[in-house]
């Protein structure tokens, strides 16, 4: 039988926060064993977000492209947050 380590919540929330800043939400999640939420998320945001933006950037000729980076991030940071917190309640 292996045995079974500790998954690091910092781990989590950093994957989450970085994977959002690329458009790329639930990575976080999956590691902490989240793997349904994870996938969930991950569709949800890609489908949603990408939508969003791209009528967003029609209807702003463009400019919601500078705007991009920090809504990714933002989501990402928030659904770090969110993981971060779920793992410390279980650990």
């Amino acid at each position: 039988m292996g045995t079974m380590t500790r998954k690091d919540p910092l781990l989590a929330l950093m994957l989450e926060v970085l994977g959002g800043f690329f458009g790329i939400l639930g990575i976080g999640w999956m590691y902490a064993g989240q793997i349904p939420l994870g996938v969930v998320i991950l569709v949800a945001y890609i489908v949603v977000a990408d939508t969003l933006s791209c009528a967003l950037a029609i209807l702003t000729a463009g400019l919601w492209c500078f705007v991009l980076p920090a809504q990714n991030l933002i989501f990402g940071a928030l659904s770090g947050y969110l993981v971060y917190r779920r793992m410390q309640e279980d650990g």
